[in-house]
């Protein structure tokens, strides 16, 4: 038997995706991700997730890295930054954990805005006190860092999928369509190693709280109630790229003498606001 040829195969695939893309989608409203991952995978069926949270981080200088760097140093500088990343935002009880280019980014709900600020601080943390400096001292002839951004909006999700003999499921990957995750990168891009960028949509839900607006927890100098604004106000009304007029910004991380007490009072703070 004659086995198709892939440009054969192309055309079949790109007339089926026409019809699909000619039928009008039907969307469910379903007001978590789902824990079990039981995602649609029909075709024309996606659930729409209100208010999702996306914490997306990046490798600052990766580029020059990759193209000049040993392939074993490439690889163990993106193992250790991503799987570090991906590690902390499961520890943090993320709904969705993905790798996306040189870096990752975590999904969390809308009534875990906290959990969600805490995880990204953690990473901070992490990234300026270890990885910063641990890049300096292994590879100090490359300029190496970290971006990192937060954002929140409604999401459409569902599987795309791809099938072989007797209809069988050969690939499965989610597929996210929406602002969260695009935006929560663009914001990502524009920040610095000491700092966190998030959306005011985001910075929003925080709510004014005085733990993460003006916290003692951050700093590993400042000693008994002072207090002091953490954070800066960015404007973004002539940036095509975000949907949004205002950005914040934050160059806290955890202190060595305050940070799990910190951490563990912002985690309490999500049933506070949200139930």
């Amino acid at each position: 038997m004659t086995q198709a040829q892939p440009l054969d195969l192309i055309e079949e695939i790109v007339s089926e995706r026409i019809n699909v893309f000619t039928t009008k989608n039907s969307v469910i409203y379903r007001g978590k991700i789902p824990s079990d991952g039981s995602y649609p995978l029909k075709d024309n069926f996606w659930y729409k997730i209100p208010d999702v949270v996306c914490v997306f981080t990046d490798l600052r200088g990766s580029t020059k890295f990759c193209a000049i760097a040993h392939e074993e140093s490439t690889a163990s500088v993106y193992e250790f930054f991503t799987g570090v990343a991906m590690k902390i935002f499961h520890v943090f009880g993320a709904s969705y954990v993905d790798v996306k280019g040189d870096g990752a980014f975590a999904l969390f709900n809308k009534d875990e805005v906290f959990r969600a600020f805490a995880a990204a601080i953690s990473f901070k943390t992490f990234a300026a006190e270890k990885f910063k400096s641990l890049m300096e001292e292994q590879v100090e002839e490359f300029d190496i860092g970290f971006h990192i951004g937060i954002d929140q909006e409604s999401i459409l999700v569902k599987r795309v999928k791809v099938r072989g003999n007797q209809n069988k499921v050969l690939r499965k990957n989610e597929f996210w369509v929406g602002k969260p995750i695009n935006m929560a990168a663009k914001l990502s891009s524009m920040s610095k190693d000491n700092e966190l960028w998030v959306s005011d949509r985001f910075f929003s839900n925080l709510n004014g709280e005085e733990l993460v607006m003006g916290s003692q927890w951050f700093c590993n100098e400042r000693e008994g109630d002072e207090k002091v604004d953490l954070w800066k106000r960015i404007d973004l009304s002539d940036d095509d790229p975000f949907d949004f007029n205002k950005a914040y910004v934050t160059e806290g991380i955890y202190c060595h003498k305050h940070g799990k007490e910190w951490c563990e009072k912002i985690l309490a703070l999500d049933k506070k606001y949200f139930g």
